[in-house]
């Protein structure tokens, strides 16, 4: 599952046999949830502001990068043409000027995505800038002051149910994306580490959705945890999306009884 990132870059074992365990931050507590932003720009706030979810969307692959006010971030890579080799990564964001260092906690895949430069360039610098709603991700990997990679990011306004949510009345961190091209990804991040807890295990799950009216009807196609399904059933009956409280409520019926609620969940930006 996901695994947590020290000084030496691990070796990571088959998706079955990954084991949870606790985490240290060094040097910064974050909030109670650190993937809720405490703001989110409007698209002329974001014309110059590196803060916001920024994406770059290819056939082969789907990258999405949640930076936030409170300098938490969240990094999804959803590979299209190798699925396994998909990212999920959260963490601190050390921002001065544009100097940019990100400093994970979790990550599903630590070979691949952005903890992966950490261990394999020691020299390594980054650079954020943003301008007319482009974020440019710019890695030099050994501090010559040439740039060795540039990797453009468009803003994604949150328009409608699209967007990044975060369910905030868990015990994990647990956000939902929903792309306007179609995709979604489901995050788990379980903090306490509470073996009884399965509906908080920790895994990354995307896939297509459709969205009719009210219904939102799920199609997976990558889970990183092989013996647990998402907690998002494969269709959602009911959907209720208040603008003015940008929150984003789903209830899911009872398999047996039609008219049971079996479970609410509440997201907010």
């Amino acid at each position: 599952m996901f695994t947590v990132l020290t000084g030496n870059k691990p070796d990571i074992p088959s998706l079955s046999s990954i084991s949870l365990i606790p985490f240290l931050l060094t040097g910064c507590l974050l909030l109670a949830n650190p993937l809720q932003a405490t703001e989110k720009p409007t698209l002329q706030e974001a014309k110059n502001n590196v803060f916001g979810d920024w994406v770059i969307n290819t056939p082969e692959r789907i990258t999405l990068l949640q930076l936030n006010h409170n300098r938490s971030y969240l990094h999804l890579e959803l590979n299209l043409s190798a699925p396994q080799n998909s990212v999920a990564e959260w963490g601190r964001l050390d921002l001065q000027s544009t100097d940019a260092h990100f400093i994970p906690s979790y990550s599903n895949n630590a070979q691949q995505g952005l903890a992966a430069y950490q261990f394999e360039y020691p020299q390594l610098n980054m650079t954020l800038t943003s301008q007319s709603l482009q974020l440019a991700l710019t890695i030099d990997t050994n501090a010559d002051s040439i740039a060795d990679e540039q990797h453009q990011y468009g803003f994604t306004p949150n328009q409608s149910v699209y967007g990044v949510w975060h369910q905030l009345s868990t015990p994990a961190l647990s956000s939902l994306v929903l792309l306007d091209n179609g995709y979604y990804a489901m995050v788990n991040i379980n903090l306490h580490q509470d073996p009884q807890a399965n509906e908080h295990v920790t895994h990354l799950q995307w896939g297509r959705f459709e969205l009719h009216q009210n219904q939102l009807t799920f199609e997976p196609v990558f889970n990183s945890h092989l013996q647990h399904t998402s907690n998002l059933p494969s269709t959602s009956p009911s959907m209720v999306y208040q603008p003015s409280k940008q929150q984003l409520a789903l209830s899911f019926m009872g398999k047996g009884n039609p008219n049971d609620i079996e479970m609410n969940q509440q997201y907010e930006r």
